[in-house]
């Protein structure tokens, strides 16, 4: 009986050929982990873009929105156009939602207390209409109780809400192995930097963005 025999040639090619069948095997399963990673790094960029603009926002208009110099209408186009900037390389205005609202405590039975927070005005931006505000529109209920605490008499708060609907680098499938919610909503709260709330200032050609229902507010 002749026993086999083998080439160290055909030896070779075999082992190329089962390496290259293992690389077939794992280079989907490489791509896939390496685009998820990808794709859940720049939904955690985004998500803390987002509540850096909610931040930002509330405090520019915290700032003049209860002081004697008042904040005008013009003012609120230039910080919401600023959401422009600030957002890259986000697209807030065609995917995303800013809402900002002045929100004073007032004494509707008149006994000296205060026992409502009244939403005093509210101006939109973004096409993500979508995209409802957390204390309520205030061409539906002008008094809100999201805030969580009782405002005190006169005391003048200024809420910014900016949600983003995430849009993938590569592909949504990414982001949806690891059941991550793909519209982000962040709120910022502050004071007014005076105590004497007043509204905002009326300018000529800057109408107010104040509709709940359109992209531009108007």
């Amino acid at each position: 009986m002749i026993a086999p025999v083998f080439s160290l040639r055909g030896l070779s090619q075999s082992q190329r050929g089962v390496s290259a069948i293992e690389f077939a095997l794992i280079l989907p399963i490489f791509i896939g982990l390496m685009g998820a990673g990808i794709e859940i790094s720049s939904l955690m960029i985004a998500n803390m873009k987002v509540q850096r603009l909610a931040a930002m926002t509330a405090d520019m208009v915290a700032e003049s929105g209860s002081s004697e110099n008042r904040i005008s209408e013009a003012q609120i186009y230039d910080i919401l156009s600023a959401m422009d900037l600030a957002a890259q390389p986000l697209d807030i205005r065609g995917h995303g939602r800013v809402i900002i609202s002045a929100v004073m405590g007032e004494d509707t039975r008149e006994g000296g207390d205060p026992n409502v927070n009244r939403i005093k005005w509210q101006r939109f931006n973004g096409g993500y209409t979508a995209a409802s505000s957390i204390i309520g529109c205030w061409s539906l209920s002008d008094t809100t109780n999201a805030l969580g605490r009782q405002l005190r008499l006169g005391e003048p708060l200024f809420h910014a809400q900016v949600t983003y609907v995430y849009q993938p680098v590569f592909n949504r499938a990414f982001v949806k192995w690891f059941n991550v919610p793909e519209t982000i909503t962040r709120t910022a709260t502050y004071r007014g930097r005076g105590a004497l709330y007043r509204p905002p200032l009326d300018v000529e050609n800057y109408p107010p963005k104040q509709n709940c229902n359109t992209a531009t507010g108007l």
